[in-house]
Order: structure tokens, then sequence, then C-alpha cells
């Protein structure tokens, strides 16, 4: 059984990550097997059982049914690669069992297309998910071959990815296509890196260059008119409507895009072709500097779930589904393969502590597909325009894609820490979360302190002297980051954000990393709208907002002034760990004699304010919420 580089032991991520592995993988089975009361059924499982002919019935759900089961094995695999769980094994061998009787003779699996519409393969390339589906199950199946060793399901998922190489491809007499979703690019890139096998990387670079080019077979597609008939779901929609190293600018669906984009991104490492780099630089700043929300969330605009123009962030309706963020950090990962840049592990950290983390509630029962970054109840349940907006967490989702999104992520988290390159022996830091970091047999760092309660971490070096350079990624929020080896202050060359420590290291060698972690007010670009006058909060890469559970209703008559103590608060116990307080002033409702307008000045009543996590909003009632505040 595989074990991971990095063993994580830290006290923000120990937890979530023990919860995870413990109770909400097992809890997401009990979902996908519609054994969970008083929820929406998920039917995913129960669709393979009728498609392998050991259930009756019909198939029920959203026609990607079928990647829910793959996100979760792909999570579940993670989970092994953490803590041994014989019944969490026996459970993916079940699951194995029911996908290989579902599958055809020729190799193809998928339960929507065998069940319900049979006859219909690969005639909605638009919308119609099968290679979305298939890429799942083919990450899951690479995963679980890591962690176990075990490869019938990857022998199940190379018998599907065959189906789909004989039919598309750039020969005359095949299908000249790409997935209407992007994700098989991805799983291939993985599936070639575990079999070593050639064809699945050129499956891939062809799948990735394919897209775009014009005239789009789109525009002939059946699934593309069938059901969407405005501007919103057009080419740019899928992200084909232009050659894809002709893009420039991020279009579409966000989630599309940043699945796009990562998959864009392996195969630049593994081309090193420096026009698909610059693409990739030019899309990554404008995602990043101009469609970004605080948070790391991306994708605007609920209609299409997609980018809107550049700074147009509203906040009450933003949609920023937790997939599209978990999206961006898989992007961001692979850029840092590319080239370790701070700008890409600020962009991973952010979008990790915030966008992502937002989307499921500590105990991974209740979730968030929508996070916007203002929410007032009243209007959200009333205004068809907020419809998307929930006000409460819900327990699970007709299209249920980003709980088991969140757990693979999670899972996985292990792989997004650091790098390691054994033939030249550097280490890189990308994400401060302690634990063990394992290097050879005989070497390994032990990783302690408290990144986000503290602004502290400490590397001990241990094992056997060896010349080895240390990169440690200067978080762009740290106005300051100060170092210490051995106990003297050292100041380290940088480069690209990162500092660099190249020495001889032996047993006891100690590092000091200190930061910057005072809270601070971050303003936006003027061009953001929504935002003039206001001013957010962020502590280290964690965003903070304002609930109504600490501050009461109305929260946008509160205006902030400044950074105070929580005895400024009347606060001495603790009441909200990891809270932020601020002192200001609200203006008084009713002050101006109950009138809608008036051309007095409400009333000022001073006040100190609790700020806490953005991402731990939502899990005390229902009540209103506020990242950007009003700023004297």
């Amino acid at each position: 059984m595989k074990v991971n580089r990095v063993q994580i032991d830290d006290s923000f991520w120990g937890g979530r990550i023990r919860r995870m592995c413990e109770s909400i993988i097992p809890y997401q089975y009990e979902v996908l097997n519609d054994q969970v009361p008083g929820i929406p059924q998920s039917h995913a499982v129960e669709n393979f059982r009728i498609a392998a002919g050991l259930s009756e019935g019909e198939y029920q759900g959203m026609l990607f049914q079928d990647s829910d089961v793959g996100k979760w094995i792909e999570a579940a695999s993670y989970s092994l690669r953490i803590r041994e769980d014989r019944e969490l094994e026996e459970k993916i061998d079940g699951l194995v069992q029911i996908l290989k009787k579902a599958q055809k003779e020729d190799g193809y699996l998928n339960s929507y297309y065998t069940s319900a519409r049979p006859g219909e393969r690969l005639t909605n390339i638009a919308h119609g998910h099968e290679m979305y589906c298939a890429g799942h199950l083919a990450e899951a199946a690479v995963a679980y071959a890591q962690a176990t060793g075990k490869t019938e399901l990857l022998d199940i998922v190379e018998d599907c990815i065959s189906y789909f190489m004989s039919k598309i491809g750039p020969e005359p007499e095949k299908l000249h296509i790409y997935p209407g979703h992007p994700e098989l690019e991805l799983a291939l890139y993985k599936l070639y890196q575990y079999t070593k096998k050639e064809k699945y990387l050129k499956f891939m670079e062809y799948l990735l260059l394919e897209r775009g080019k014009q005239p789009s077979f789109l525009l002939e597609d059946p699934g593309f008119g069938e059901q969407y008939h405005d501007k919103w779901f057009g080419l740019e929609y899928h992200q084909a409507h232009l050659p894809i190293l002709e893009q420039r600018e991020a279009k579409g669906h966000a989630v599309r895009a940043m699945y796009l984009y990562a998959g864009l991104a392996d195969l630049a490492y593994e081309t090193k072709d420096p026009a698909i780099i610059s693409v990739l630089e030019d899309l990554w700043k404008d995602v990043t500097e101009r469609k970004m929300y605080i948070t790391g969330a991306v994708g605007s605009d609920e209609h299409g779930e997609g980018f809107g123009a550049p700074y147009d962030l509203p906040n009450d309706r933003g949609y920023g589904e937790t997939c599209a963020s978990i999206g961006l950090i898989f992007w961001a990962r692979r850029m840092l393969r590319l080239k370790a840049d701070s700008r890409y592990g600020d962009v991973m950290e952010l979008a990790l502590y915030n966008g992502a983390l937002s989307g499921m509630a500590p105990d991974g029962k209740t979730y968030f597909y929508v996070n916007p970054l203002m929410v007032i109840p009243s209007q959200a349940d009333s205004r068809y325009d907020l419809r998307h907006v929930k006000t409460e967490r819900v327990p699970w989702f007709g299209c249920a894609c980003c709980p088991p999104n969140a757990a693979r992520l999670i899972a996985s988290l292990p792989d997004y820490v650091c790098d390691y390159d054994c033939g030249e022996k550097e280490l890189t830091v990308h994400l401060y979360i302690c634990g063990k970091i394992t290097l050879d047999k005989n070497i390994w760092f032990e990783a302690s302190g408290d990144y986000i309660g503290s602004g502290k971490a400490e590397y001990i070096y241990r094992g056997e002297s060896v010349e080895m350079t240390l990169r440690m990624r200067l978080p762009g929020w740290s106005g300051k980051t100060g170092m210490k080896l051995n106990g003297s202050l050292f100041r380290p060359d940088t480069e690209n954000g990162y500092a660099i420590i190249s020495r001889k290291w032996s047993d006891g060698d100690k590092l000091e990393v200190v930061f910057d972690l005072r809270p601070r007010f971050i303003y936006s670009n003027p061009r953001a709208a929504a935002n003039a006058g206001r001013a957010a909060v962020k502590k280290g890469p964690v965003v903070y907002c304002l609930e109504e559970a600490d501050n009461g209703g109305d929260l946008n008559a509160v205006v902030v002034e400044d950074f105070c103590s929580a005895g400024d608060a009347g606060r001495q116990d603790g009441q909200q760990e990891q809270a932020v307080y601020l002192r200001g002033y609200r203006e008084k409702a009713g002050s101006q004699e109950g009138k809608l307008y008036s051309d007095q000045n409400p009333e000022k009543v001073e006040g100190v304010f609790c700020a806490v996590p953005y991402h731990m909003w939502g899990n005390r009632g229902k009540g209103e919420m506020l990242v950007w505040m009003r700023k004297k």
C-alpha cells in the first residue's frame, strides 16, 4: 500500500482530514447508496446496478450521475493512503464488481446511456458527459491502484478508454471531437503517468489541441441546441469559440474552464511547449487578476455557471460554485509543477482555505453548492434572480458534483504540500501544513507550528547529512517573512517568491519561519463596482466575514473603522475561536422617522463587531453574512 510522502499532523487540517477518512467518506457512501433517510436520493450506485442487470427499475438523476461514484472511489482511495481501512476497501471492491458487470463487451461503461438512452452513444457531446464520467472513473482507478496495488478497476477503465479511442481521433474515419465537459484530459494524463503508455498522452494531446477548431463540430451536435438556445450556452460556454492556443481570456462555464486549463498545464509540463505555457500565463492573469473573488471563487454568473465580464463580481448573486474553486486549486497545483512561483501557490492556498472549504460543513453532512459573499435571507428567499443562493446548508444536491469533489480534494491534500526532486535533491514547500515530509528512506523533515493561529512554522531536518536545496514559498499576504536557521537570523536568496536555502543539512538542523499574521483590510480594484467604498478582512490566507449570529441583522448598516481586541468587545472567554474584532458604528434603522428616503443622515451607534473565517459561515443557523464591509 502506498504511503504519502507527506503525513499531515496539523492543528487546522489534521482534524478535518481525520473526519474525512473516518466519517465523511463513509457517510457519502451511504448517500450514494440511498441509505440516508430524509435527504434527496442519489441513485448513483443503483443506476450502475440497473445497468449491470442486478436491479430492476429506471435510471434516476442527472445524466452524469456516474461521476459521483468515480469521485467517491477516488476520495476513498486517497483515504486508504492515509489510514488502512479494510471495511472501506471492501466497499470499493464491491463497487468495482458492479462496474464490471455494467460494462459492455466493447468496453463501453456508462449507466445512463446503457439504461436510459441505449443506441444514443456519442450523440450529445455538448452536454452528454460520457467522456466526463469516464474520466472520473479513470482518475478513481489510478488512485485505487496506487493506494492498494489492485488493478481490476484499472483494467475496466482501460477498456472503456479504448472504446473512446477507437471512435475519436485525428484519423479520417474517426470522429473529430472532444469532450463537452473537460475531465477525461486530466484522467488520461494520470493513466499515462501510472501505466507509462504513450497512447494516453497522445489521446490527451489530441483532445486538448482539437478544442476550438473551426468550424466547430458542436454547431451540428444535437445536444448543443436541444435544450439551450441563448448566447450564454454558445461556443464560449464550452471554451470552443477559438482554437485553444488562441484563447487568452477565460470565458464560459467556470468548472469546465478550470479542468481544461489544468489539463493544458499537464500537457505543458510534459511537452515544455512555450506556446502552451504562454496561453496558460495569459489565462491565469485574466482569471486571477480580473475575474476571481477574494475568496478564490470563480464563475460569477448563475446562468451558465460561467465567467462574467472583467471585474463583474457581484457579491449577493455571485455563483462561485464549490467545484470551480476546487478546479482552480487543481490548475494552480499544476502551474506550480511547471514553475515554482508564489503567485500560483498564493492562489492555491487562497482557494483552499476559503472558496473550496466553505462548500462543506465541518461534519461533512451539509453543503453549499454556491458561495456568494453577501447573503440577506429575506431577499435570497424571495427573489427569482437569487434562487441559486441557499441561506442554509443543505444535506445533498440533485446535482451532487461538489460533495465528493470536496472529499477527494481534502483526502488528497498531502499531494499539494510540496514537490521533491530526488535527482536534484531539491524540496519545494508550497503549503505550510505540519507533519512529516519523507524525502528518502533515511532523510525527512518534521514540520510543526501553527501557521493559521500564530503565523509560525518550524522545520527540523532528520537523517544522514546531505547537500540539498530547500525552497519555501513566501506568501504574498505576509508583508515580512522572517527566518532563523539554527537559532540565528537568516536572510535567504529568493526567486519567484520562494526563499532558497542551499546547504549541507545535518540531523537536527532547524529552520524557523515567522509570518506577518496581523489582520488587515483589503481593498478592491475600483472597477469591481460591487465593492466600491468597502473593504474585506484577511488574516493570513483566511478571508473573514460578518455574520448575523454575532452582530445582529442589517449588516450593510455596519461601518468598520479599525481592528480592536476581543476585550474591547467584551469577549473574554473565547466565544469565537479565530475571530477578528473591529471597531466601528452601525447606522440605526428607523432614525429617519421610519422614512424610506430622507435628507437626514442616519444616527450612528458605536460598537464592536465580530468577524469570523468565511469558511465557517452558515454553521449556526439562518442569518445574514457579509464579506465586503463598508469602511470609513
